[in-house]
C-alpha cells in the first residue's frame, strides 16, 4: 500500500478493537505503516491473527488479541498481553460493533398492510440491547481499561468509530442508528 504521506508513530502503541474485521484491520494497517506497534484486539481471533500476520509480513509490527470488549476481565487480560509484547498503549480506535437482525426491521415504512413482515413494533428489547452492547458498552469499557494509564502518563489518542447514521439515521436499522448516536455523544 502506498501512503500519500507518513507521519513518524514508532513510538506509539495503538490497539484496535474489532481488529479483525474489513475497516478496522485498515487502520492497524495504515498504523503500522508509519511505524505504530498494533495490537488488534478481536473476538475472532482468527480474523485477528491473520491480519497481524499480513502486517507482519508488510514490515510492520502487530499482535493479534483475542478479546471480547463486553467483559472488562477480557479486556484486561488484553490489556496486559499487549503491555507485556509491545509496551503501553497511547493510541486507542473503539471500532468494535455493528448491527444484528434482533434490532432490524423489514420494511422501510409503516403503512397498515404490512402482514408477516417485521415491523418496529415486533422488535425485542433483547435485540436492541445486543446492538446498544456492541456499540456503546464496548466502547465505554474498552476505554474505561485503557485511559487510565494515558491519564496517567499525561496523554494518549482516542478514537471511537461513530456512524453517519448517528446524524442521519437509516430506516429499518433503528437500533444501530441510535448506538452510533451514543456512541458520538459518549466521544463528545
Amino acid at each position: 500500500m502506498k501512503l500519500p504521506f507518513k507521519v513518524d508513530l514508532s513510538d506509539k502503541v495503538a490497539a484496535i478493537t474489532g481488529g479483525g474485521g474489513v475497516l478496522m484491520s485498515e487502520f492497524g494497517r495504515i498504523l503500522a505503516l508509519n511505524g505504530a506497534k498494533v495490537a488488534l484486539l478481536d473476538i475472532n481471533a482468527d480474523a485477528a491473527r491473520a491480519i497481524a500476520e499480513d502486517i507482519e509480513r508488510e514490515g510492520g509490527r502487530a499482535i493479534a488479541v483475542k478479546c471480547d470488549c463486553l467483559d472488562k476481565a477480557s479486556i484486561e487480560t488484553a490489556k496486559a498481553e499487549i503491555e507485556k509484547t509491545l509496551g503501553k498503549v497511547n493510541m486507542l480506535i473503539n471500532g468494535a460493533g455493528g448491527n444484528s437482525p434482533k434490532g432490524t426491521t423489514d420494511i422501510e415504512f409503516m403503512t397498515k398492510d404490512v402482514a408477516d413482515k417485521k415491523t418496529f413494533f415486533d422488535l425485542d428489547g433483547q435485540g436492541l440491547r445486543f446492538v446498544f452492547d456492541l456499540n456503546i458498552l464496548s466502547a465505554f469499557l474498552v476505554t474505561q481499561v485503557f485511559a487510565k494509564d494515558m491519564v496517567e502518563a499525561g496523554g494518549g489518542n482516542i478514537i471511537n468509530i461513530s456512524s453517519m447514521n448517528a446524524f442521519r439515521p437509516l430506516t429499518k436499522i433503528p437500533a444501530y442508528s441510535a448506538a452510533k448516536a451514543g456512541v458520538s455523544n459518549f466521544t463528545q
